[in-house]
């Protein structure tokens, strides 16, 4: 029996349960090489997630000693790097930070996250940690102490943000006022990203991977985050999340094989991804197209348990973010972009791809300017890189 994955992000659980995994292991040392602190940008539901929980638990002490049980037949099996399972690993997800509400309520919000993960470090932990940490004042003091308990290991932090920009993107679309008091002198977020710099500096915070949609709130951190390099559209990275096409037909076979499908079903159902799905090219160096796997699971899920692809071929869970699209409808620059996209033949030149832009960048240039606008939705994963005119992405 074939388990996809569909909406699941938990390594540990898709290795344990013998569900549907595409090796992407094998990036690890990749990233592992590319720097120490690395912002990685893709769409909603492209897989981020999933490649955080991967790097946890190849890194995670905890698990030196099940690394042959969970990386068994990965290609980092084969060749494994010295860091592995040489860090403490703290999680947090902005997800899960409310926009709502003013900056006191944000505040409280982040704070509150931080210091629920902080509780959970120390439960996870307590049998490596001799000095005790503080969990119940604020995020930068939490850092401070738990440092300084690091410090008195052999080890070393390893921390990693999921969907770093998810409740600023949302203030942002909602109240300009309300975003920039979160990145003024001494607003929360910067403060707390400021720390978060200010650990790397030898204090034993020694890596820092970050995801998210977009580089806009990256911008707006200035000084407060400048030590992270943006990686996403280094071409080593291109395929790393997401499904190539060859990725796809082989999975198609181990469907057809089960469900006693035939060759041209399985060309069929490559044919109907291509056409609703299409690919994105995350780097203008990369050859191939990946496809976004919560909708190619969606296909796959569904064609597996009928026989047959799902009748509605878009998947309701990405849905466009209406709230982010009316924020570009607000100027003339944006309503244009939108409008030419929607009633023309779905292609859109600009000069280049924007790689960095704050808000104030944005909001200027959209009152003149279709490149940043572009930019903007290629970042939210409605438009991709390529040079084959009318190719949206999927």
């Amino acid at each position: 029996m074939i388990k996809f994955p569909y909406g699941i992000a938990d390594f540990l659980r898709i290795r344990r349960e013998g569900m549907v995994y595409v090796d992407r292991t094998a990036y690890l040392r990749e990233v592992e090489n590319l720097g120490d602190v690395l912002a990685f940008l893709r769409p909603r539901r492209f897989g981020k997630s999933l490649w955080l929980h991967t790097l946890a638990t190849y890194y995670d002490l905890r698990y030196a000693g099940e690394f042959d049980e969970i990386f068994g037949g990965l290609a980092i099996h084969r060749r494994p790097t010295p860091l592995a399972h040489r860090y403490f690993i703290l999680q947090w997800n902005f997800s899960r930070v409310t926009s709502r509400g003013d900056v006191g309520a944000i505040a409280a919000s982040l704070r509150d996250h931080v210091l629920s993960r902080a509780k959970a470090f120390v439960s996870d932990y307590r049998h490596h940690l001799s000095d005790p940490v503080e969990t119940d004042g604020s995020p930068q003091a939490f850092l401070d102490s738990l440092l300084s308990a690091v410090r008195q290991t052999p080890y070393r932090l390893y921390l990693l943000i999921d969907e770093y920009d998810n409740f600023v993107n949302e203030v942002m679309a909602r109240d300009v006022a309300t975003y920039r008091a979160l990145f003024d002198a001494g607003g929360p977020f910067k403060e707390l990203m400021k720390s978060v710099k200010d650990s790397t500096e030898g204090l034993g915070l020694e890596r820092v991977f970050v995801t998210g949609v977009s580089p806009v709130a990256l911008n707006d951190l200035t000084s407060g985050f400048n030590t992270a390099e943006d990686v996403s559209l280094d071409p080593s990275l291109a395929g790393l999340c997401g499904f190539s096409e060859a990725e796809l037909r082989d999975l198609l076979q181990a469907i057809a094989e089960e469900r006693k499908l035939s060759p041209d079903q399985v060309d069929a159902s490559i044919d109907m991804m291509r056409i609703w799905y299409n690919g994105y090219r995350f780097s203008e160096d990369a050859d191939d197209l990946v496809y976004n796997p919560t909708i190619a699971l969606f296909f796959l899920k569904n064609l597996y348990r009928h026989g047959k692809p799902p009748r509605a071929l878009h998947d309701e869970n990405l849905r466009t973010d209406q709230g982010k699209l009316a924020f570009l409808a607000r100027s003339a620059a944006g309503t244009g972009v939108i409008e030419e996209l929607a009633e023309g033949s779905g292609d859109i030149e600009i000069p280049q791809l924007l790689e960095s832009f704050s808000l104030d960048d944005l909001t200027a240039r959209l009152r003149r300017d279709a490149n940043a606008v572009a930019s903007f939705l290629y970042y939210m994963g409605l438009l991709t890189l390529t040079d084959t005119p009318g190719r949206r992405s999927g």
